[in-house]
């Protein structure tokens, strides 16, 4: 069998390597390192707790297909942070959190895929994204505290929902989260119990969140062997 040499053009591989499919990016194995602190877009910001915070890459070639390559959560300061190993640099930021407008570093000029742009490279990088509040209200605080006893403990940690938002937050075995929300009634769930372990009390709990204040729910959790 006579084997074809196959003709490749320089300026499609030129073109590969600016969607990052070339030698570009760091090797294989290289930690990217981003952190940051999510704010308010408002004339005196402030930090939002429990926002979800997704890296997101590019697995289109022609068109940009959006895949999350990792998510977290902030912390009650509106801090987050990504390690993540990848030889991709397509990669751009977007975060939502309850009673704002998600935001989003994607950028289709200068050839990037972030704006601020996120660098091929294992130097700590740092992005501080700005949510803006859509309801033009205070907003309140919502604090779930987690205890968990017995001998089997449910290896994964847990994860609850405030009813009606489409989130969904993790939280440990005996921890506690904040997350900002709306003013309002909410439906709070915690989900991911292992099957030796039950929730004492009501699970679903009704809470009631009040602007500028912070509202306390406790979930107490016992695990049989």
């Amino acid at each position: 069998m006579r084997l074809i040499p196959l003709f490749i053009p320089t300026a499609f591989l030129a073109s590969l390597a600016a969607l990052g499919c070339g030698d570009q990016g760091p090797p294989l194995g290289t930690p990217l390192s981003i952190r940051g602190q999510v704010l308010s877009a408002d004339p005196t910001p402030v930090a939002v707790a429990g926002a979800i915070v997704a890296l997101q890459y590019d697995t289109g070639f022609l068109e940009v297909i959006p895949q999350t390559l990792a998510k977290t959560v902030t912390d009650q300061a509106g801090n987050y942070q990504f390690t993540k190993f990848t030889s991709d640099c397509r990669l751009w930021i977007e975060t939502s959190a309850d009673g704002y407008e998600t935001a989003s570093s994607f950028t289709s000029e200068g050839g990037q895929y972030s704006d601020p742009p996120i660098n091929c490279t294992n130097d700590p990088q740092v992005i501080n994204p700005q949510v803006i509040n859509l309801s033009l209200q205070p907003l309140g605080s919502l604090k779930v505290i987690t205890n968990t006893s017995g001998p089997g403990l449910d290896p994964d940690g847990y994860y609850f929902h405030p009813g009606g938002s489409g989130q969904e937050y993790p939280v440990g075995l005996n921890d506690e989260q904040i997350v900002s929300k709306l003013p309002g009634q909410y439906s709070l769930e915690l989900t991911g119990v292992a099957g030796n372990c039950a929730v004492a009390g009501d699970n679903p709990l009704t809470v009631t969140v009040a602007a500028r204040d912070t509202t306390v729910s406790t979930f107490q959790v016992s695990c049989a062997p």
